[in-house]
């Protein structure tokens, strides 16, 4: 798993890709859903965040907030 370091670098890194206002703008089921997801990208990569591209974060916002659940 990560340690609370690392959970800021990733933290850092899907606000870099997303953009702090589209990440804040995420309902609480939405962000779930998407930490859900990039959980299971992290654990292909055995937690590895360097492995994960930025297109990587944007792919799964996307795939939650116009696919699984829009934005309202």
């Amino acid at each position: 798993m990560l340690d609370q370091k690392q959970l800021e670098d990733l933290k850092e890194r899907v606000t870099a890709a997303v953009g702090l206002s589209k990440r804040q703008a995420l309902s609480t089921t939405q962000a779930l859903m998407c930490e859900v997801m990039l959980t299971k990208r992290l654990e292909k990569f055995d937690f590895q965040i360097d492995q994960i591209k930025d297109a990587e974060f944007v792919g799964i916002y996307e795939m939650v907030t116009e696919e699984l659940l829009p934005l309202g």
